[in-house]
């Protein structure tokens, strides 16, 4: 009858979508897991080939070449953990130069305060031994020790750390302090590497400016 072969008719349909189906998410899956299997494939593949490059390549390699490398790998290994700077280097590398200029600007600074105290000393042993003060002084302290102090200033035979003191004592008279001045001829006494007789016309010359020459300045 009619209905029974459109009842046939339909349940064939039916069936047809679902075997179509069935065949549509089958070959799904199977696209799914061939891509899938395509990809790891692919990594596989990738893999073994750096593998294969990396075999090929290392022969060709010499020694001094492996050893930069690792000694690269390493130095940004530790610049990455923060243990090396690229300015660590370049001032270690600038570090003696530094030492050299400064060690000059010090021997230059000496030399120029040698050469103020040398002309100060020369006018101050003048007007000393000019006065009628300076008779009936200390054999010890005369105008051939002070001569031969003079000397010794310009040919630099004297210790920085004297040069120091003298300077210190020079500006004390230029600024009239005749308190600061006492304490600091103290201290050159006790601290002066000179010979005793040098140390000796030093003292006296200082103690003139104290006793004569600053009072008369400092009333004026």
């Amino acid at each position: 009858s009619f209905e029974s072969a459109e009842e046939e008719y339909q349940g064939q349909t039916k069936r047809k979508r679902i075997r179509r189906k069935k065949q549509k998410n089958s070959l799904q899956n199977s696209n799914n897991l061939h891509g899938e299997q395509t990809e790891s494939g692919m990594q596989e593949t990738l893999v073994q080939d750096n593998l294969q490059l990396q075999q090929i390549d290392s022969p060709k390699i010499s020694k001094n070449k492996k050893r930069k490398m690792k000694k690269k790998r390493q130095k940004e290994k530790m610049r990455a953990a923060g243990l090396v700077t690229k300015t660590t280097g370049v001032d270690f590398t600038y570090q003696p130069e530094k030492n050299n200029r400064e060690e000059a600007a010090g021997l230059k600074d000496i030399d120029e305060k040698a050469d103020s105290i040398l002309d100060f000393l020369q006018a101050t042993q003048q007007i000393y031994f000019a006065d009628n003060k300076s008779e009936g002084t200390d054999s010890a302290v005369n105008s051939a020790t002070a001569q031969e102090l003079l000397q010794y200033l310009e040919s630099r035979t004297i210790s920085s750390s004297d040069v120091t003191l003298l300077h210190q004592l020079k500006s004390l008279v230029l600024l009239q302090d005749i308190e600061r001045l006492k304490g600091a001829l103290n201290q050159f006494q006790e601290q002066s590497m000179m010979p005793p007789d040098h140390t000796k016309i030093v003292t006296c010359l200082f103690h003139y400016w104290i006793t004569d020459i600053l009072p008369v300045k400092n009333r004026k």
